[in-house]
C-alpha cells in the first residue's frame, strides 16, 4: 500500500507541476493578454479600484504559477508546497464554480490563447487538479528531490527570474509565441470564412403572452393562437447551442467617409501599412517619429497607410493636426485591435490580405534609410517566419542548462563539504 501511495503522489506531483509550468508559460509569452483577462474579471466583479494594477497582478499570477510548477517538479519543500497547492486549487475551484454558474466572463483565460476552455470545462479541470493536490498532500511522504534545502532557494529564484524574463521580453516587444488568429503569415480572409456544412446556431423562438396580469412563455408549437384572452407581449430568440464561429468574426474597418472598407484593404495586391492604436490617448508618443517615417516612405512608393483605432473622432483629429499625420484613421473595435497586436501603438504590414510583418512601437524599423528602395527589394517586405517552435526549443534548452549548472554547482558544493568534513575529522 505504501508503494501505491508513493506512486499516486508521484503522478500527482508531475501532473500538477507540468500543468502549472505550462499555464504560467503560455501566459508569460503574452502578458498583455493576461492583463486584459484580469481586467475583464475586475470589471465583472466591480473591483475597479485594482484596475490600474492589472499588469502587476498578471505578472504576479504568472510568476506564482511558474515558480509553484518548478518547485513541484523539483520536489523542493514538499510539505509546505503541497499545502500551498491545495489552498490555491481550492480557491481557484470555488472561483471557477461561481464563474461556471454565472458566466461573468466568456472564458477563464487560464491557458491564455493557447488552449481556450469554456467556463464549465475550466471548473471540471480545476476539480481534477484539486483532487491531485489532495492526493499529493495526503501522501506527502518524502519523495525524490533534485536539490537540497540550501540550493532549493536558488532554484526558486531561478524559476522567478525565468518567468520575469519571458514576461518582460514579450511585454516590451511582441509575444514570443502568438496563438491568436492575427499571427504573422495569416491570410485573414481564410480565417473569416465559415466552411460549407459547418454547424449553425441552434435557436429556439419564445413567445411571451400575458393573461390576467401574468406573463407566460410559449414556443411555436404551443402558443395560444386564436385565444383572445392572451395578449402578445414580446418575441425572443434563445440560443441553445452555438454553431461554428470562424477565428476572425469581428474584423470590420470603418472609414469615416467611405464606410466599411474591410474588403478593399484585404484585397489590395500591394503592400499596405496599418498603424494600430486601440486608444490614442494611451499610446506611447515616442512612436510618432517612426510613424512619420513610415508615412513619408509610403508616399514615395505609393503604399496605402491607414490608422486603426477605437478612439473618438475628436481625439483622432487632434493627433493628426499635432503630429502632421496625413493618412486616414478608421474605426475598429477596441478588443479586435488589442487582439491584432499586443502593442499600443503597433505597425502591421499587409499584402494580399496576408500579414507579412508586425512590429511593436519599440521595434518599428527606420524607413527613412530605405526611402530609395521598395519593400519588394528588402527583407522587411518578405514574409517573416514566426519560428514559434525554434523559440520554444531555445527557451526550454536555456532553462534546462541553467538548472543543470545549478545541479552541477550543488554536486560540487556537496563534494567540497564532504572533503572539509574528512579533513576536520579527528584521528584516533
Amino acid at each position: 500500500m505504501k508503494s501505491f501511495h508513493k506512486t499516486m503522489a508521484w503522478i500527482a506531483r508531475i501532473l500538477l507541476g507540468g500543468t502549472f509550468v505550462f499555464s504560467g508559460f503560455v501566459k508569460a509569452v503574452d502578458p498583455l493578454g493576461t492583463t486584459y483577462k484580469i481586467q475583464d474579471y475586475l470589471q465583472a466583479f466591480s473591483w475597479n479600484v485594482f484596475y490600474e494594477y492589472s499588469l502587476f497582478l498578471a505578472v504576479a499570477l504568472i510568476s506564482f504559477e511558474m515558480v509553484l510548477g518548478f518547485t513541484l517538479l523539483l520536489g523542493s519543500w514538499q510539505r509546505i508546497v503541497s499545502f500551498v497547492t491545495v489552498v490555491y486549487m481550492l480557491l481557484m475551484t470555488l472561483l471557477t464554480l461561481y464563474i461556471a454558474l454565472r458566466n461573468p466572463v466568456s472564458d477563464c483565460g487560464c491557458f491564455g490563447d493557447a488552449v481556450v476552455l469554456s467556463n464549465r470545462q475550466t471548473f471540471e479541470k480545476n476539480v481534477v487538479l484539486l483532487i491531485l493536490s489532495l492526493l499529493l498532500w495526503l501522501y506527502r511522504e518524502p519523495l525524490y528531490h533534485v536539490f537540497g534545502s540550501r540550493t532549493s532557494v536558488w532554484a526558486l529564484l531561478l524559476a522567478l527570474c525565468i518567468s520575469l524574463f519571458i514576461c518582460t521580453l514579450s511585454y516590451r516587444h511582441l509575444p514570443l509565441l502568438d496563438f491568436r488568429p492575427y499571427k504573422t503569415g495569416t491570410h485573414l480572409i481564410d480565417k473569416m470564412i465559415v466552411p460549407p456544412g459547418a454547424a449553425q446556431d441552434s435557436v429556439v423562438t419564445e413567445y411571451i403572452y400575458e393573461k390576467d396580469g401574468q406573463q407566460h412563455r410559449f414556443t411555436l408549437a404551443d402558443y395560444p393562437a386564436g385565444d383572445t384572452a392572451w395578449h402578445f407581449v414580446d418575441r425572443r430568440e434563445k440560443v441553445i447551442r452555438r454553431g461554428y464561429v470562424p477565428p476572425i468574426h469581428d474584423f470590420e474597418i470603418l472609414h469615416p467617409e467611405r464606410g466599411d472598407i474591410t474588403e478593399e484593404i484585404l484585397s489590395l495586391e500591394r503592400y499596405c501599412f496599418l498603424f494600430v492604436s486601440p486608444r490614442l490617448d494611451k499610446s506611447n508618443r515616442r512612436a510618432v517619429r517612426a510613424m512619420q517615417e513610415v508615412q513619408d516612405y509610403a508616399l514615395v512608393h505609393d503604399y496605402p497607410v491607414y490608422g486603426l483605432t477605437a478612439s473618438p473622432s475628436v481625439l483622432v483629429e487632434e493627433w493628426k493636426y499635432e503630429y502632421d499625420l496625413l493618412f486616414d484613421f478608421c474605426s475598429v473595435d477596441e478588443i479586435t485591435l488589442k487582439t491584432m497586436i499586443r502593442s499600443n501603438p503597433g505597425l502591421i504590414l499587409l499584402k494580399d490580405g496576408t500579414i507579412y510583418n508586425k512590429w511593436a512601437w519599440r521595434d518599428i524599423p527606420s524607413f527613412s534609410r530605405l526611402v530609395d528602395h521598395p519593400l519588394s527589394d528588402e527583407n522587411l517586405g518578405r514574409m517573416r517566419d514566426s519560428r514559434d517552435r525554434d523559440r520554444v526549443v531555445k527557451l526550454i534548452a536555456g532553462a534546462l542548462l541553467l538548472y543543470l549548472f545549478l545541479y552541477v554547482f550543488r554536486g560540487a558544493s556537496l563534494i567540497n563539504d564532504y572533503v572539509k568534513r574528512k579533513k576536520n575529522k579527528p584521528t584516533n
